[in-house]
């Protein structure tokens, strides 16, 4: 009886054996996928870049710049290309507002919106009518890549009306566009930035911001927690906003904090913040972050220099 109690137990052994292997080649390749597990692997990435990089920053790339004249007064690395991720939504409306009004009447295409891919941040953007500032708001707040899709859709359109493919119509001149107006370190290859191909430098993403906050609609939409808009069927539709320094709840809350957006992708987390203090705005731009929580505690050092600095007090 002990000889065949062993030879089972020896059987089960070896079934749980090859059933943790099998388990662990299809679990171990998901659970390193960017979208599983993310706040657990952000606090772990955070907890280990706090101890192994106390004195100096964990973003690859950051630059501060006091916007009352222009000044950098940090900056690291600025001429070095990152990946975009979500903030090159910004250089999207950008263009956008140089083809579109704000009250432009949008039909969202079931076409664009699949395009939208696993894993994407999304705004529930419907195969329905939107307004263009509906469709910014969309991209800003909750980082829509939904929105941005159809936003791409319905410029390439205008750009091209019998173009088959009013994406890729919309990218091509966008890249264009950037290097007309001196953006030479940015490409683009998506209207979402779900593209690791991309590129950008804090530098560029500096001047993009900075000519995206001469218009009001732009400052008012990036400095809500959460934004309401109104559909032209007058129905209504609520985004929270990603921008963890404007969520009251968040230990990270700051009130002082107005702006701007945030972007991750696969192992990057970038940054671009507004923070109004000593009656100046600051523009924070931080690429490159190796979790969530580090990219705001960098931002959180810039901004506890900003408060405590005679220099930038003047």
């Amino acid at each position: 009886m002990r000889g065949c109690n062993k030879k089972k137990k020896a059987k089960y052994i070896v079934i749980v054996f090859f059933a943790i292997i099998i388990l662990g080649r299809i679990f171990i390749p998901w659970a390193l996928e960017p979208e599983n597990f993310r706040d657990t692997k952000n606090k772990i990435n955070s907890f280990i870049n706090r101890y192994t990089i106390p004195d100096s920053y964990n973003a690859k790339s950051l630059i501060a710049v006091d916007l009352s004249n222009n000044n950098d007064f940090v900056s690291k690395r600025a001429n070095e290309q990152q990946t975009p991720a979500s903030l090159a939504k910004l250089f999207v409306i950008d263009y956008a507002t140089t083809l579109v009004d704000l009250d432009d009447v949008v039909l969202a295409k079931n076409e664009a919106i699949s395009l939208t891919k696993q894993g994407s941040s999304v705004a529930n953007i419907k195969e329905k009518k939107y307004y263009v500032k509906n469709l910014f708001a969309a991209m800003l707040v909750p980082s829509g890549n939904d929105a941005a899709y159809v936003l791409a859709d319905y410029c390439g359109g205008i750009i091209s009306p019998k173009a088959t493919t009013s994406i890729e119509v919309f990218m091509k001149n966008l890249n264009e566009y950037l290097k007309q107006n001196d953006y030479k370190d940015t490409i683009l290859y998506d209207p979402s930035g779900f593209d690791t191909e991309a590129h950008t430098t804090v530098l560029d993403l500096k001047e993009v911001v900075m000519d995206l906050l001469k218009n009001e609609w732009f400052k008012d939409i990036v400095s809500q927690t959460s934004y309401t808009a109104t559909l032209p069927d007058g129905s209504m539709q609520t985004w929270k906003n990603t921008n963890t320094f404007l969520d009251p709840t968040s230990e990270y809350y700051n009130k002082n904090v107005i702006g701007v957006k945030t972007g991750s992708l696969s192992d990057d987390f970038n940054l671009v913040v507004l923070y109004k203090k000593h009656g100046k705005e600051f523009l924070i731009c931080s690429l490159g972050s190796q979790s969530n929580y580090s990219r705001y505690d960098d931002v959180n050092y810039v901004l506890k220099t900003i408060d405590e600095s005679d220099y930038l007090k003047k």
